[in-house]
């Protein structure tokens, strides 16, 4: 299975996603090319739609709090809420 790990641009901070295949990501941003695996992962995400939407998530809450980065409970928190939407997605009965 392909997982988007959510990770944050050394250079600029600016948060991004990657599949866990990739090794290398220059940054949409800044420009900044650096090595994946020496990137913190903030959460790991089943589909790229939805890591779109949590990085831009993410970004708006430190910028609405004027935060720089998360504290460890915040991402216990984000990672518990998306394991929590994991379980109930994958209870739902297919058509």
């Amino acid at each position: 299975m392909i997982m988007y790990p959510i990770i944050r641009c050394p250079g600029c901070r600016t948060f991004t996603y990657v599949d866990n295949f990739q090794r290398w990501k220059l940054c949409p941003h800044c420009g900044h090319a650096y090595e994946v695996a020496r990137a913190p992962v903030y959460l790991d995400v089943e589909d790229h739609h939805e890591a779109e939407h949590i990085v831009r998530q993410m970004e708006k809450h430190l910028h609405s709090t004027k935060k720089k980065d998360f504290t460890p409970e915040e991402l216990e928190e984000l990672r518990h809420h998306y394991t929590n939407a994991l379980k109930h997605k994958s209870h739902r009965p297919v058509h």
